[in-house]
């Protein structure tokens, strides 16, 4: 994920408090968007979320990474963006982890469209409605209880469990 943001232009400040993996950031100019993910640490190596205004100057973040190391007046840049992830068809079959970097041991995805994790829903008028059966490979269950894709697969998957644990 290639930026290019002025480096000036970015709001930075430094962390108030940690509780854990929750942590108070002090903003003097102005305060980041809500889910705005912002780096901590002097490395940048702590990534966060704010998940709150507190004030005009304060912003509550959850840290989505191990907060060792962090401690008050650490500095913490706002990123200007959300949390986002490559949205391509490469990605098919590959798994990510919530920064959008592969963790699955081939290369990493860096050019291409990158969305926030926060995006609107498709519209129902937008949406297709198909009568189409989703084969599971369970033979029990294809020809006993058939599934309907895009239904509700969920409620037999809680009565199965429930009942077998």
């Amino acid at each position: 994920m290639n930026d290019q943001r002025d480096i000036n232009k970015l709001n930075a400040d430094s962390v108030v408090s940690v509780r854990g993996s929750i942590i108070d950031v002090y903003f003097s100019q102005r305060l980041p968007e809500l889910h705005s993910q912002l780096q901590a640490g002097e490395d940048g190596s702590v990534a966060m979320e704010v998940v709150a205004h507190l004030n005009s100057q304060l912003v509550r973040a959850i840290s989505l990474k191990p907060t060792a190391g962090l401690a008050r007046g650490s500095p913490v840049i706002d990123t200007g963006h959300p949390l986002r992830v490559p949205v391509d068809e490469r990605l098919l079959g590959r798994m990510l982890n919530i920064f959008g970097e592969t963790i699955d041991g081939q290369e990493q995805i860096a050019e291409g469209e990158w969305r926030s994790i926060y995006a609107n829903p498709t519209p129902l008028y937008k949406r297709t409605t198909s009568s189409e059966i989703l084969k599971t490979g369970i033979k029990a269950i294809d020809v006993l209880v058939p599934l309907e894709r895009g239904g509700k697969q969920d409620y037999l998957a809680e009565r199965v469990l429930v009942r077998r644990f």
